[in-house]
């Protein structure tokens, strides 16, 4: 049995010889290939030789980010041919969903979900603008949320470049290293306070959008949240969509008709809460497609999904369920 096995070693606080050691601890009868990418052209060489050789199951080892560029190098080398069966060890910053689908934190119970557990089929969420197409699993979306993504990423991608600069003086390498290190451990604690400086520098001047659903009249909005939810919750702190499922074929879009700071961190209390629906500012849409275009071209759109950012300054959208579009071992 052929298992392609992808190690992301900077997700989280990964001990990639660690992981490496458990996975052919667990799995020592297998044909194992393993693959610790340093870039993405190396991640999407591997996938593309690891699905032409038809690997049996491929085991991926990170958080959402590291399983979201996975995905966008699988999906892309399908070519009409069935996905191997993906198998998950969590271990990056944002784990949702492996929380979502029951995964073990230990990496050998995981790992063996290959031999003791069943295939679920979830959904993957498309997400395209032109020539460009994108995929994720988990939640993603526009205005506050995706300010928010990015500016957890650059305060991590921040304090990880301070840390590993020759030119910076010791203290201040050994500062970042720690503080680095800090955030890592607040896993998806760190999305909550980024949330926080979003709402404050938010700017609502010109921006606003239409959303063209087949078969229904559009809607328009100047919605500063703008949630896509393939599962109920975003990390441990937020539930957008306390009734979405990842099998159901549809996904969820949620909008809030907020217009003050102070309304959107009551939002945002509801959100952390999961309390969305008793609250009348919140829309609600359980659908199969639709697009989301921006009604000022000075007003780009930018798109985050699984934590990171997939669609940046771009007119339109769309939004389209592939239902059962992926192939996850879990247990039953």
């Amino acid at each position: 049995m052929r298992v392609s096995v992808l190690v992301n070693s900077k997700a989280g606080s990964v001990n990639a010889e660690l992981i490496e050691a458990k996975v052919r601890e667990a799995l020592f009868r297998c044909d194992l290939r393993f693959c610790r990418p340093s870039t993405m052209t190396e991640m999407f060489d591997f996938v593309q030789e690891e699905q032409a050789k038809k690997t049996d199951y491929f085991i991926i080892c990170g958080g959402d980010g590291t399983i979201n560029v996975a995905i966008q190098a699988i999906m892309k080398y399908q070519n009409g041919a069935q996905i191997p069966p993906i198998a998950i060890v969590r271990s990056g910053t944002a784990n949702d969903l492996a929380h979502e689908i029951g995964v073990s934190t230990r990496i050998d119970t995981a790992v063996r979900n290959i031999f003791e557990g069943v295939v679920k089929n979830i959904d993957v969420i498309e997400v395209s603008s032109g020539e460009q197409v994108a995929y994720m699993l988990t939640n993603g979306g526009l205005g506050l949320p995706a300010k928010a993504a990015e500016l957890a990423n650059k305060f991590r991608s921040h304090l990880q470049t301070l840390a590993n600069c020759p030119k910076s003086a010791k203290a201040y390498r050994f500062l970042a290293q720690k503080s680095y290190h800090a955030v890592k451990k607040m896993g998806p604690s760190v999305y909550s306070m980024m949330t926080a400086e979003a709402i404050r520098t938010w700017n609502p001047e010109g921006w606003g959008l239409e959303i063209e659903i087949p078969g229904k009249v559009n809607v328009e909005t100047s919605s500063p949240i703008v949630l896509i939810n393939n599962q109920q919750k975003i990390g441990s702190s937020f539930v957008p969509a306390p009734f979405t499922s990842n099998t159901d074929g549809t996904v969820n879009l949620l909008l809030s008709e907020t217009n003050s700071i102070p309304g959107h961190t009551l939002a945002a209390y509801h959100l952390r809460r999961g309390s969305v629906e008793k609250s009348p500012v919140f829309k609600s849409f359980e659908l199969k497609e639709f697009r989301l275009k921006s009604q000022n071209p000075q007003r780009a759109l930018t798109f985050f999904g699984d934590g990171e950012i997939l669609l940046r300054d771009v007119q339109e959208i769309t939004v389209r369920c592939l239902h059962h579009g992926l192939p996850v071992m879990v247990r039953q």
